[in-house]
């Protein structure tokens, strides 16, 4: 079985025009990801960390790697993700917000085969899990580059913009 990234990308459009459409680009990304192997071979290992396959106002499909040991600050997406596993284990670190401040809620591992589902208000951190990179597909559900979003200070909490 071979994998097409242009393929995928088309998947997920008409999976996110669906009538409930979390449901469906969920689906389709556990049954994607069920088996790893052919999306590894399609995935070049060079270059850039964060490549946008797609995006329009329904939706943002991107190819997101995280190196071990460089942890993305805690930032928000203000849109439902669907994070699909396919190489190494993705580590998001999960806040709330409490009283103007960040205060860790859980760690979620995206491993290969895996997919978790963050809300519209999550915030997290990312890294990988271990010592070898981590590979997922995200599906944003709306336009993630249009969007003015924020990270957070660790320490304080406070909104830094985004760009």
């Amino acid at each position: 079985m071979t994998f097409s990234f242009e393929d995928f990308a088309a998947a997920v459009r008409d999976a996110a025009s669906s009538e409930n459409a979390n449901t469906a680009v969920r689906e389709l990304l556990t049954r994607t990801v069920a088996n790893p192997e052919p999306i590894i071979a399609a995935t070049r290992l060079d270059g850039d960390d964060e490549i946008c396959l797609y995006e329009d106002d329904s939706v943002s499909i991107w190819v997101c790697r995280f190196q071990p040991h460089i942890v993305m600050p805690p930032h928000e997406h203000l849109l439902d993700v669907h994070i699909a596993g396919y190489s190494g284990g993705e580590k998001n670190i999960l806040f709330r917000i409490e009283d103007g401040a960040l205060k860790h809620d859980r760690t979620e591992i995206v491993a290969p085969g895996s997919v978790l589902t963050l809300s519209d208000d999550a915030v997290h951190a990312v890294s990988a899990e271990g010592d070898e990179p981590s590979l997922a597909l995200h599906v944003y559900m709306g336009p993630l580059m249009k969007l003015k979003r924020a990270l957070f200070d660790w320490e304080t909490g406070e909104k830094i913009e985004f760009s």
